[in-house]
Parts: C-alpha cells; sequence; structure tokens
C-alpha cells in the first residue's frame, strides 16, 4: 500500500474501533474475564479509547476549521472518560485485593447444552436488600466468556436451579425443583 491509502485508511480504523466500542456497550451480551479485575481494566480502556482516537484523529486533520472543532470534541470527551475511570478504579482495587467482586457471589451452576448457568447473590448494599441474578454464560477462549443476564429477583437472597428436559432449558426457582420460569 502506498503512504496516501495507509494515511484514509488509519481514521477509518479508529471510527470502526469507536464504534465497535459502542456495539459492545449497547449489545445484550457482553464479554467478561474470568479474573474480575481485568473486566474492570478492560473497561477503563474501552472508555479512554474514545478522547485518544478524538485526540489522534485531530492531529491527522489538515483543514483548521475541522482541527478546532475535533479538538473541542475531544477535550469534551476527556472529562467524562477521566471520572469513569476514576470512579472504576475503586471497584478495581477491591477487586484486587480480593480477587473477586465482592457483590457477585456464585450460589449454584447448572450446565446445559454448551452454555453454564450460573446464579448469582447479589448484595444491594447497607440500604438495600439481596437479590439473586441468572447468567447464561458461554465459553470464548480459556479465561473469557460471553455472559448474557437472563434473569433478576429482586428481594431474594436464595434461589435454585433445576434442569427442565423437556423444554431444554433451566428454571429459577425459590423453592427445591418447582418451575417457575423456563428458558
Amino acid at each position: 500500500m502506498n503512504k496516501q491509502a495507509i494515511q484514509r485508511l488509519s481514521p477509518l480504523t479508529m471510527l470502526g474501533a469507536c464504534l465497535a466500542t459502542i456495539a459492545l456497550i449497547l449489545a445484550p451480551v457482553s464479554p467478561r474475564f474470568d479474573y474480575a479485575p481485568l473486566n474492570y481494566l478492560a473497561a477503563m480502556a474501552l472508555a479512554m479509547l474514545l478522547p485518544f482516537s478524538l485526540c489522534w484523529l485531530a492531529l491527522r486533520i489538515r483543514a483548521r476549521g475541522w482541527q478546532a472543532g475535533m479538538t473541542g470534541l475531544a477535550l469534551l470527551t476527556w472529562l467524562p472518560a477521566l471520572a469513569f475511570v476514576f470512579m472504576a478504579s475503586y471497584p478495581l482495587r477491591t477487586a484486587l485485593a480480593q480477587s473477586e467482586t465482592a457483590e457477585d457471589e456464585p450460589v449454584a451452576s447448572l450446565r446445559s447444552g454448551g452454555d453454564h448457568y450460573r446464579l448469582y447473590r447479589l448484595s444491594g448494599g447497607a440500604r438495600s436488600s439481596w437479590s439473586v441474578l441468572l447468567r447464561r454464560e458461554t465459553p470464548l477462549l480459556p479465561g473469557l466468556k460471553l455472559v448474557r443476564d437472563v434473569e433478576r429477583r429482586g428481594h431474594t437472597y436464595s434461589a435454585y436451579l433445576c434442569e427442565a428436559p423437556a423444554n431444554g432449558g433451566v428454571t429459577l426457582s425459590q423453592d427445591p425443583c418447582d418451575s417457575v420460569n423456563q428458558y
């Protein structure tokens, strides 16, 4: 490739990376690492991707008006990104100290097909009650999985997972193996 083609391809690559980041945020399925601190580090890196991309793009633009506008937009995106990174650093420190997040306590797990269904007990904090969350986890690579939240029940401390062979799904019940919701 010649130099001019590479110069045109670079901004498109950065734009594609930003659009992929936005798609990851809006998708119903999210990638998660088995090691909890990596999730926080990945979120912090994705938050900083947009300001860095806009600054890089502002340096590449030759037209003065567009360069000034892009620089202003880049400066506007730095403040929320830095605030997010600052706020995400506190749970990161907690996760590094505990090696798991304190609010996600695994309660039960069940394998159905190629997916793992895991039930987590979530702490709502000092002024809130417990809740349970059923997640479907599909392994992608070692240490990386796709996670989809299937169901959340508030004001619940314990629940059970039962396999429903007739429907090929998993049930979430507050009583042992009473089928309530089929998935």
